[in-house]
């Protein structure tokens, strides 16, 4: 795997004869499906040692036969094939010169708008499947839109889905009600619904943290016995029982250097490796950039690729901050997470012993999966994690 920053007057034809790839992958993975990569802008390339040009009457299931390859691998290495789109003549890459760790766990987000295919893009890189669908508000609990066809899908690949619940009435917590009957209205729509667990926002209840902690120790005691998980979506700043009182944890922090911090060490390192030292990493998923923003609105990364690319403008890249940016006299300056920011941020992770990685299904580009799969470790660590290193050393 490599990282390619595009030069002036360098084509993506010449990028791909220069790594000794086809240009048709090179495009597919960086999503440049026609004219030219902008200057400056990062290319992800993934160096395959065997190729394979699709004959008539093939399968997955019989190509990965004939070399001795998991279906599975190839799918993940070619993530825009399924059977049913295979044709003859598709190239696909079989094996990487770089050994394909994969990922040791991710979590990604589907929620009312995502597609079908995207879907099913992401499911190789997939543990769990979360389904932003579930609402919770004073005096009842529902689904916000039917997902009967992707759980289906999400279990039929053994992956594992959940169900992510929007709490609208926070107070609850504050008001003394009945938590032990709210605990059983969500666990009856997890059951109903086909899920393997629920997911639940931590962050908007840090005021009533202890009766917050006395709820999950509610709905741990019902789950007993239902085969259900439970995970907690915090921040840095969330009490730490939230996390120690849940199978597991999506940590969110603050992206794109929003509050300006003076580089990457000090801004995404610093929380990680913070909370780390404090918390369970080892049951904790780090939530991923996806987006850029322009004058203060979001907008896929994808999105920002396209403005640049048709524009004509130059990507600049911050070595500090490690975010990329461009100018456009219509939007402003757009800044987004290069795949440098996404590589520091793994790399981060890893050395960390967090859990894995969650992002969404929707904005999430090929190259960044392909990156999350090809950096994160299979394997269990079995490093023992010291405070050395941490910049919270020699605090109390």
């Amino acid at each position: 795997m490599h990282l390619h920053t595009k030069r002036e007057n360098e084509s993506i034809r010449e990028i791909a004869e220069k790594y000794g790839i086809w240009e048709e992958n090179l495009r597919r993975v960086n999503n440049v499906t026609e004219g030219e990569a902008a200057n400056g802008e990062e290319l992800l390339v993934l160096i395959p040692t065997r190729c394979y040009r699709v004959q008539h009457g093939d399968t997955i299931e019989r190509i990965a036969m004939r070399f001795g390859v998991r279906k599975r691998d190839i799918l993940a290495q070619n993530p825009w094939i399924t059977d049913e789109n295979l044709k003859t003549g598709d190239r696909l890459s079989l094996k990487h010169s770089a050994p394909m760790s994969g990922m040791a766990v991710a979590n990604g987000y589907f929620y009312n708008g995502c597609s079908t295919a995207l879907l099913r893009r992401a499911l190789p890189y997939l543990t769990y499947v979360t389904f932003g669908c579930g609402v919770a508000e004073k005096n009842k609990i529902y689904r916000s839109f039917e997902d009967k066809k992707e759980v289906a899908i999400v279990n039929e690949e053994k992956k594992i889905p959940l169900v992510r619940i929007y709490d609208k009435y926070p107070d609850r917590y504050k008001s003394g009600e009945d938590l032990t009957a709210f605990a059983e209205g969500l666990i009856r729509l997890a059951q109903v619904g086909g899920y393997k667990g629920i997911v639940l926002d931590a962050c908007a209840v840090s005021d009533s943290a202890e009766k917050f902690i006395s709820f999950l120790i509610i709905l741990r005691k019902l789950m007993i016995g239902c085969d259900l998980i439970l995970i907690t979506e915090i921040n840095e700043n969330s009490p730490l029982e939230f996390s120690e009182f849940a199978d597991g944890s999506v940590m969110y922090y603050p992206k794109y250097a929003m509050e300006n911090p003076p580089s990457f060490d000090d801004g995404e390192r610093k929380i990680l490796s913070d909370f780390a030292c404090r918390g369970e990493s080892a049951k904790t998923f780090v939530d991923l950039p996806t987006n850029a923003i322009c004058n203060g609105r979001y907008i896929t990364y994808d999105e920002a690729m396209s403005v640049a690319r048709k524009r004509g403008l130059e990507i600049k890249h911050n070595e500090n901050t490690l975010l990329s940016s461009f100018n456009d006299r219509k939007q402003g300056e757009c800044v987004f997470s290069s795949l440098a920011t996404i590589k520091g941020i793994l790399d981060v992770a890893k050395e960390f012993d967090y859990m894995g990685v969650c992002f969404d299904i929707m904005r999430t580009p090929l190259s960044h999966l392909l990156m999350y799969n090809s950096m994160f470790k299979t394997y269990v660590y079995n490093s023992v994690r010291t405070r050395e290193g941490c910049s919270r050393v020699g605090e109390e």
